[in-house]
């Protein structure tokens, strides 16, 4: 490998990941020739944790500049997806396709590669891309499936991605990336817009060079086959078993909107809410109601309730109709299925399925 490549990484704090980052980094043969740039958008500035890494450039983004970018993205007249930025913008957050098209820009190399926080590489994967990409003449590679690897259950699964692509797998030339960028306002899937019908892009099969570590934050969105590997010899890194995830990515969710306010939280049947112990939570439980006396028997309590926490066997149907919640965090796949239809065709409020959570369009705005 003899040019330049830019290997770029996202961030919102996710510390437990930062040895990960590391790991893979350092791990990647001729590390000479490649650039790290990390762009973050977390509450905490973590330079001096990446201050020890050669040819290391960490951008922390504050509250200020996340809310003029923002602004800018909303200022956009063709912006198509008004509601997610506001969202991200209550959590001072940036969106994915915002962050993936400023770190592109800042960085310097011919190509570039997208190594995300929580994934494990083989340390030939970068030079493995870069000689395929020269092979057949692209612009532009990727894979559509990914290895996973539960942190848990210890055990190896696939993943196929709905979206034809993972951009833990893209490398791309800069010039592909300056025909088009990426979409500021796309949170998650920001790769099948970036690659589709613009310049010459091939699919890679080697899957096996990226490893998607699993938790509790996204074993929903990888939906993990379990596959048996022959004739292949994975290598799992020791730090991995140093890697704590037990909090729900709800906690975090709650966490970015409502910071230190004291807010009001309703459980209906909700097994969630039972075992959360935050101060910060004014908590209400139902587990004993009937249809057409909920609403009532909600209002008895006489407060606003910013968030319900929906475990019920049984959908309710008129409630959403009667009584407004800031968000509508719904427990199971089972709870979703039931519900989905009711939230989206809620006529008294406008409810969004933003981040796997329900949110009434007045709070946003």
């Amino acid at each position: 490998m003899s040019e330049k490549v830019s290997v770029v990484c996202l961030l919102s704090g996710n510390e437990e990941f930062i040895e990960l980052i590391h790991h893979n980094f350092n791990n990647f043969v001729n590390r000479s020739d490649l650039e790290l740039y990390i762009v973050d958008d977390g509450v905490k500035n973590l330079m001096d944790r990446f201050c020890d890494i050669d040819n290391c450039t960490y951008i922390h983004l504050n509250h200020e500049e996340i809310k003029d970018f923002n602004q800018k993205i909303l200022d956009n007249d063709k912006l198509q997806n008004k509601e997610s930025i506001l969202y991200l913008n209550k959590k001072h957050q940036l969106s994915q396709g915002f962050k993936r098209d400023y770190i592109c820009g800042i960085s310097s190399g011919d190509t570039i590669f997208h190594m995300n926080y929580d994934c494990i590489y083989d340390p030939k994967s970068i030079e493995r891309k870069l000689r395929y990409l020269k092979r057949v003449g692209a612009e532009c590679i990727y894979c559509d499936t990914t290895l996973c690897y539960d942190i848990y259950q210890k055990g190896l699964y696939k993943s196929i991605s709905e979206n034809k692509i993972y951009e833990s797998t893209l490398f791309h030339t800069r010039d592909f990336w300056k025909r088009k960028g990426f979409q500021w306002s796309d949170i998650i899937g920001e790769g099948r817009y970036f690659h589709y019908n613009n310049g010459i892009d091939r699919k890679m099969d080697n899957y096996y060079d990226t490893i998607q570590i699993l938790s509790i934050e996204n074993l929903n969105q990888y939906k993990p086959i379990k596959i048996t590997l022959e004739n292949m010899d994975i290598e799992i890194p020791e730090i991995i078993s140093n890697i704590q995830i037990q909090n729900h990515p709800f906690i975090k969710i709650i966490d970015h909107l409502y910071h230190d306010s004291k807010i009001n939280v309703l459980g209906l049947n909700s097994d969630f809410l039972k075992h959360m112990s935050d101060v910060r939570l004014n908590k209400y439980q139902i587990d004993e109601w009937k249809q057409k006396k909920l609403a009532k028997q909600i209002k008895s309590f006489n407060c606003k309730f910013n968030i319900l926490f929906f475990g019920s066997k049984h959908p309710a149907w008129d409630l959403f109709e009667q009584v407004p919640f800031d968000l509508v965090i719904l427990e199971t796949q089972k709870n979703y299925d039931q519900m989905e239809s009711i939230l989206s065709k809620c006529s008294n409020y406008t409810y969004l399925f933003l981040d796997g959570i329900f949110i009434r369009k007045d709070y946003l705005e």
